[in-house]
């Protein structure tokens, strides 16, 4: 029963993933395909003040999909959604 259990949970965030990145694409106006460039942890927390903001907790990962001009990359979480970070929010060891 576990099992089935974590596949429909699996399921539910992969759909949960898909949909995020859907609203990614279009937000950004992104065609690039999507990969992970480097990782690096969240220095404290921080609320979005924009739609395109990712709203950080101190700790958590995140994955680094792009860089743009100025301090700013584009990143994801574990929960599948992307943003603009700061990169003076970002330890990257």
């Amino acid at each position: 029963r576990s099992i089935l259990k974590i596949r429909k949970n699996s399921a539910e965030k992969s759909k949960t993933m898909e949909k995020e990145e859907k609203i990614f694409r279009e937000t950004f106006l992104y065609d690039k395909e999507i990969s992970v460039i480097n990782t690096a942890t969240a220095e404290c927390s921080v609320p979005s003040k924009r739609r395109a903001d990712l709203p950080l907790t101190a700790g958590e990962q995140l994955d680094v999909i792009d860089v743009t001009e100025g301090n700013a990359v584009i990143c994801r979480n574990s929960e599948g959604r992307y943003g603009y970070v700061l990169v003076e929010h970002l330890n990257f060891r």
